[in-house]
């Protein structure tokens, strides 16, 4: 999660989302595995810092990179590609499964989380930043779901995205320039879910869903998924800014959807330090294992 930027989100239309998936998705869950999760936040908040002019910021990309393409094996429809940027040396990572219908596979679903962290905005390359919560735990999600997904042979019709960005701490600036090629090649994005810190739990609500610079059909279709089949309890929240990588999407005019830790107030607060530990979260993935079963969910429902 990045720090304070103002922006005006643009305002959508009706989209209509429907569920029809349960026989897929409930096995499919049980599939999920917070040991691996827990795995993914070790790798990548072992790294000093994954600050995205730091050389081991790029060493996170290699790795997310090295990772995402064991999973993909030697599927043809699968591949794992580096983005760069104008803006940052660091560079996000999309892993695509192309659409299996030919009437559907221009429809993109997205899945996505930062793969950077930051301690401060002073200390830079040199600064302890294990972002263990902010956001390795995003891309731990995403790697799980990834794996089952594969594992389990899954062809959407849809195209299927999973993308770990570059320097959102700094500006969302990966993410920006994403969803600015998305607009201008005219995508046609179906459905946009961000992950980013998942993994401290914090009061009696599991996910807060953020309101502002979403989409609102987009947010009610998570309620949805998360009363069939996470159950947890959930409540809508704010950031009250473009808090992460979710708003370059809305302002491009794309829907989408943030769900998070814990409502806004109760959020970790040890993020952008050198404390973002994995033993804030005691040390296990429990929290984040309640987000894969949403963002797996989610995947199958929109990409069918």
């Amino acid at each position: 999660m990045q720090g304070r930027e103002s922006e005006t989100a643009p305002k959508f239309g009706l989209v209509k989302y429907e569920m029809n998936q349960q026989i897929k998705v409930i096995p499919w869950i049980a599939d999920l595995d917070k040991i691996k999760i827990l795995d993914t936040i070790k790798q990548l908040s072992s790294l000093q810092t994954r600050f995205h002019q730091s050389a081991s910021g790029f060493k996170a990309s290699q790795l997310i990179y090295d990772n995402w393409t064991e999973l993909a094996g030697n599927r043809s429809d699968v591949k794992v590609e580096f983005i760069s940027h104008s803006s940052t040396k660091q560079n996000s990572v999309i892993l695509t499964i192309e659409g299996n219908n030919p009437q559907e596979k221009d429809k993109v679903v997205v899945l996505g989380g930062h793969l950077d962290s930051i301690a401060g905005y002073w200390g830079g390359s040199s600064a302890r930043a294990p972002g263990a919560d902010d956001n390795a735990s995003g891309i731990a999600v995403l790697t799980e779901v990834i794996r089952v997904l594969i594992n389990r042979d899954y062809r959407p019709e849809k195209t299927l995205q999973f993308i770990g960005y570059a320097a959102e701490e700094v500006g969302l600036w990966g993410s920006k320039e994403i969803a600015q090629k998305y607009k201008q090649q005219q995508k046609s994005v179906y459905g946009v879910l961000q992950l980013d810190m998942t993994n401290y739990k914090n009061g009696a609500t599991d996910i807060g869903l953020i309101s502002d610079y979403t989409n609102a059909d987009l947010n009610q279709f998570l309620a949805n998924l998360i009363d069939t089949y996470v159950h947890v309890p959930w409540q809508y929240t704010r950031c009250g800014y473009a808090c992460s990588d979710h708003a370059s999407w809305t302002t491009q005019g794309f829907p989408a959807a943030f769900p998070f830790e814990a409502l806004k107030d109760n959020m970790n607060p040890n993020i952008h330090t050198s404390g973002d530990v994995l033993e804030v979260s005691r040390s296990n993935a429990d929290h984040a294992h309640i987000f894969s079963k949403l963002a797996l969910s989610f995947a199958i429902e929109l990409a069918k």
